[in-house]
């Protein structure tokens, strides 16, 4: 297993779907990008900018769910990669010592553990089958060859994304819990 941090989240160019990128932190430094919905992306936009909000949204309601009843989550697993989708595992600990694994949707395990603020790792596996080198990825920092001179993710540029930061972090300040409930027809 390879510990990997969020480098970012952004849009793959001519679309607008949501892509999770993650990189790894030590070794080849390679990225993994997990294309993932528009409400995945608000939930780990909200806790990237660890928004607080009157009423906790999944996955924190989650997270206090598993702490009510004695576990903690401790470490995420993005474990398989089958049929172009990655399949993780949370590793949650017990109050008597014990371990549980419970399987998850990558994109709900990595907002997880950024809510936990625990580590996500990928299995080596997975990324020799899906990873990117750094040298093909352009990031908001830039690629570790050019320090400051990159765009977020291919086809965005760093105004697009940190514009598109600014505009959910104002969405959320100003949210009520009247904003989420659902239409009624």
């Amino acid at each position: 297993m390879a510990e990997v941090e969020i480098a970012g989240v952004g849009q793959e160019q001519g679309s607008e779907d949501p892509v999770l990128l993650l990189r790894e932190q030590g070794g080849a430094r390679r990225y993994l990008a997990i294309w993932i919905g528009a409400p995945e992306a608000t939930a780990l936009a909200a806790a990237e900018v660890a928004a607080t909000l009157p009423r906790p949204l999944t996955h924190r309601l989650l997270l206090d769910a598993v702490e009510a009843f004695g576990a903690q989550l401790v470490r995420v697993r993005l474990t398989e990669l089958v049929e172009g989708q990655f399949h993780a595992e949370l590793d949650l600990t017990t109050s008597d010592g014990g371990t549980r694994v419970v399987s998850a949707r990558a994109s709900d395990a990595v907002t997880l553990a950024v809510h936990q603020g625990c580590p996500i790792e990928v299995s080596e596996a997975v990324l020799d089958e899906a990873a990117l080198p750094a040298s093909a990825v352009a990031t908001v920092g830039g690629t570790e060859d050019e320090p400051d001179e990159a765009n977020p993710i291919p086809g965005a540029t760093s105004p697009d994304v940190e514009d598109e930061v600014e505009r959910l972090r104002r969405a959320l300040a100003e949210a009520t819990p009247d904003d989420f409930k659902a239409d009624e027809e």
